[in-house]
């Protein structure tokens, strides 16, 4: 009854600002009144979905868009990097795709588990060189530098020590879907299929500190370098050793900090556990076959359409390098669409990512976001920044590619569950994936009629 009242009310609205009222009432209406709805049962409001009575195989098989995410977070569960349930993931999409009528390509490579111990020997470094400086300067201030040194490369994605941990066998689901006309251009949608690791400090009520720890740490490593460097030179200059032990215990007191920071990740690294990741990412795979099911209906003009589940993503971005690297002909001058996290919440898109001094999206398609924002309303969940994790988009960002991420937000600034064991099946709301699929295809759409700036 409050959805008919919503209705009469916008009706009795007048002038322009009242119709628009009353698209928005209409909409707010119809979208309350599928709330209540089983999703499995309500083939009929997905826009770019095919009916289960003229699809194929793959469609039959399945009930709805939330499908794929009950499979993915639920049956398989955690997908750690290299994990047999990520390969099972990867035969599921591999099998979806070839039901479409897709030819899926599976690139192979090898990746460690978790970055976690690369992170920890890189915090390692500092701590002992701040405690062995007052014995050995020269050994205590090089391990200092070689610290500060590995702490920005693994800040940008250049793990140091990733070489050292134990890898495993991980892969690459790549599907493409040719225009009706020769290719003007290409775009790269891509998902990926791992979960990360969780750790007691993404529990919910603490995850707001994760940034600030990562800044006071960051700032506590940068301290130690220009403390020591200064206390290095005062020793080549014969300081008095009241001075250089004052340096040596104001040093110890910032070393503080970064042992905290390798005793928390040695517990991610030991006892962390791979997630369900329902949100994190089962429902970008869930967008990305919905996308598959669009297109070989009905092909794009004048794009060249990659379809990409990637692996490994948690693992330092593998999947997305080696892609990039080994398709580095094909996909000179492609566009990179990424989704991470697109099941609860509203479309957002990452404006700039990075820790420490970030990446910004491509312009083209930062503008393009911006124009279907503003064209269609429920869309204006806006821009945001990733300044907590290093996504698939940041690895390519970094590296000269023309990418953007997108994601979905509540009110909250972080997503729920982010990180934590109840990213399960439940953390998805089917309506995130059917207004994140509308973004993606109405993205694809523009890029492929050449309406972007």
């Amino acid at each position: 009854m409050l959805n008919y009242y919503m209705i009469f009310t916008a009706c009795a609205c007048s002038g322009r600002c009242g119709r628009i009222f009353t698209v928005f009432l209409l909409r707010s209406a119809c979208r309350g009144a599928e709330v209540g709805k089983d999703v499995d049962d309500s083939e009929h409001i997905l826009h770019h979905t095919v009916g289960g009575g003229e699809g194929t195989d793959a469609r039959k098989r399945v009930k709805g868009i939330t499908w794929p995410v009950r499979h993915l977070a639920k049956d398989l569960g955690p997908r750690p990097p290299g994990s047999q349930a990520e390969r099972s993931a990867a035969r599921f999409i591999e099998k979806e795709l070839k039901a479409l009528g897709l030819e899926a390509d599976i690139q192979d490579f090898r990746a460690p588990a978790t970055t976690a111990w690369s992170e920890m020997l890189v915090h390692l470094f500092p701590v002992i060189g701040a405690i062995s400086f007052n014995a050995s300067s020269h050994l205590g201030y090089a391990l200092v530098c070689l610290g500060f040194l590995f702490f920005l490369l693994e800040s940008y994605g250049r793990s140091p020590f990733s070489w050292l941990q134990p890898h495993r066998r991980s892969e690459n689901v790549v599907a493409r879907i040719e225009p009706h006309r020769d290719a003007q251009r290409t775009v790269v949608i891509i998902a990926h299929m791992d979960s990360p690791r969780s750790a007691f400090y993404y529990r919910p009520g603490w995850i707001r500190l994760v940034r600030l720890a990562y800044l006071l740490d960051f700032a506590c490593i940068a301290a130690l370098f220009m403390l020591f460097t200064v206390a290095y030179g005062g020793y080549l200059l014969s300081m008095e050793q009241d001075m250089l032990t004052l340096f040596w215990h104001l040093g110890l007191i910032l070393a503080i900090i970064p042992l905290l920071s390798l005793v928390a990740l040695l517990f991610k690294a030991a006892a962390g556990k791979a997630i369900p990741g329902g949100n994190d990412n089962a429902s970008g795979i869930s967008v990305l076959l919905e996308l598959a099911r669009v297109y070989t209906r009905r092909q794009p003009h004048n794009t060249d359409l990659w379809l990409v589940s990637t692996g490994a993503s948690n693992a330092g971005g593998i999947g997305v390098r080696r892609l990039a690297r080994r398709n580095r002909r094909e996909l000179k001058g492609a566009f990179f669409i990424l989704m991470d996290g697109v099941g609860r919440g509203f479309p957002v898109c990452y404006r700039r990512e990075g820790r420490l001094i970030p990446f910004r999206a491509n312009r083209k398609l930062t503008a393009l976001v911006k124009r279907i924002s503003e064209v269609q309303a429920h869309y204006s969940a806006g821009f945001r920044r990733n300044c907590i994790y290093l996504s698939e988009g940041f690895y390519l960002l970094s590296r000269g590619r023309r990418a953007i991420t997108i994601s979905a937000r509540e009110e909250s600034r972080y997503p729920r569950y982010w990180r934590w064991n109840k990213d399960d099946f439940l953390n998805v709301d089917p309506r995130s994936l059917r207004l994140s699929l509308d973004f993606v295809v109405s993205m694809v759409d523009n890029i492929d009629r050449g309406e972007f700036k």
